[in-house]
């Protein structure tokens, strides 16, 4: 099946989960699931922006340098937090600090170095005009104000602003809860003896990171051996919006995943799609449970996980599907002679004027020094035979967390 008709299938296949309500110091990441707005203004009374002295601006009208206006200097002075009854009177002032509400008659604030100090008196030798230095009622936010809408992702700085207003609880999404199985009679878990041809389960922790990086709840169920029946056993009645094995998927005489899936009753939506790496995938769905089958390999595994499962599981959440991409300059010339849609892995080198995606090349060196950073990577489609150097390019990034997306949404990340 085609990469795109597969993506388009799974997420038909998805729907927001139902909203829960949950504390504002559990929410970073979490997704809005009403609008929110403001219950207050912010702040709710005239404010001083400066330390200086609050007065009436009419009684600076006449001021000039060769004749300023002297104003008594009332006992006392007005901190953030104090509360002043007193009213001001013609020809009067009262010291004041910024954060400070003005008193009762004030309006305007003069800086403390723009006067001169005489007594129990100041002189300003030029008129300050009706609001200077003072912050507006509901300057910040104002009551009624529309300040979030659903689908928003829930960034430190926003909760910051929810929590000015004295928010404590919201209604968010539900995260998507997804239990992971790696399957295999090599595979071994952290910890086990390698005393044999065995292979470590880093597969399965991948997705579990990526799974949270983007809004999930990774369940870690553990490792089945290559035995239909026990696969089978593992995945029944399991608590979770999406199911993910890997391993298992080949034309193998032991791979069972598929069996498995028949064996519970799970309708296969595709059981191959043309992405390399990644082609042995799959897809079944059985109630609202998404089942997912992938490669053994982690880079395959990881590629199918960032193309079809990341966009389900924001929808999920409320949230737009479309990925966040990034044009480059190809660094090199590229082939693809799949045939299928090629994913390329590489770095992108944001030190130009025009970025540029450094593809990844066969070398001597290990499998580890060429993947520990390569970060990036772009698909050629099938009929992309090659893409000259110099050529312009969409970078997706494979560890993009969910959290950062409002920094290239431009706006709001609903549906």
């Amino acid at each position: 099946m085609d990469l795109k008709e597969a993506a388009r299938i799974a997420l038909d296949s998805a729907s927001p989960l139902a909203a829960e309500w949950i504390g504002l110091e559990d929410a970073l990441g979490r997704v809005l699931a009403e609008e929110l707005k403001a219950r207050l203004n912010i702040p709710g009374e005239p404010r001083s922006r400066l330390d200086g002295f609050a007065l009436r601006s009419e009684d600076t009208s006449s001021a000039a340098p060769d004749h300023p206006v002297l104003l008594e200097v009332l006992p006392g002075m007005l901190a953030a937090g104090n509360v002043e009854e007193r009213s001001l009177n013609g020809g009067q002032c009262i010291r004041i600090m910024t954060g400070s509400a003005v008193p009762p008659g004030a309006d305007a604030i003069v800086p403390q170095e723009k006067v001169r100090k005489e007594g129990n008196r100041i002189a300003v030798d030029r008129p300050f005009p009706r609001g200077h230095g003072l912050a507006r009622r509901g300057e910040d936010i104002r009551a009624g104000e529309s300040l979030m809408g659903r689908g928003e992702i829930l960034t430190p700085t926003r909760l910051a602003l929810i929590t000015a207003l004295g928010i404590s609880r919201i209604s968010v999404y539900r995260k998507p809860k997804v239990a992971l199985i790696a399957t295999g009679d090599e595979v071994r878990e952290m910890g086990e003896a390698m005393d044999g041809p065995w292979t470590i389960c880093n597969n399965r922790f991948l997705l579990s990171w990526l799974v949270h990086i983007q809004g999930g709840c990774p369940v870690q169920l553990g490792v089945v051996k290559d035995d239909p029946r026990a696969i089978a056993a593992r995945l029944a009645d399991l608590q979770a919006d999406l199911v993910i094995t890997t391993g298992g998927m080949g034309p193998g005489d032991r791979d069972f995943v598929l069996e498995s899936w028949n064996k519970l009753g799970v309708k296969s939506l595709f059981t191959q799609i043309n992405l390399s790496p990644g082609k042995k995938s799959a897809l079944g769905i059985k109630g609202n449970q998404l089942f997912w089958g992938l490669s053994g390999n982690p880079w395959a595994a990881r590629a199918v996980f960032v193309e079809l499962i990341a966009p389900v599981l924001w929808r999920l959440q409320g949230l737009g599907v479309e990925k966040p991409t990034f044009p480059a300059a190809a660094a090199s010339h590229l082939k693809n002679e799949s045939g299928f849609h090629k994913v390329v892995r590489g770095s992108l080198d944001l030190r130009r004027p025009v970025p540029s995606f450094i593809p990844v090349t066969k070398s001597d060196e290990s499998l580890f020094s060429t993947l520990i950073n390569s970060f990036a990577y772009i698909i050629l489609e099938p009929h992309v035979v090659e893409v000259a150097q110099g050529s312009s390019v969409e970078v997706h990034l494979h560890d993009f967390p969910l959290l950062a997306r409002p920094l290239v949404d431009g706006g709001g990340s609903g549906l």
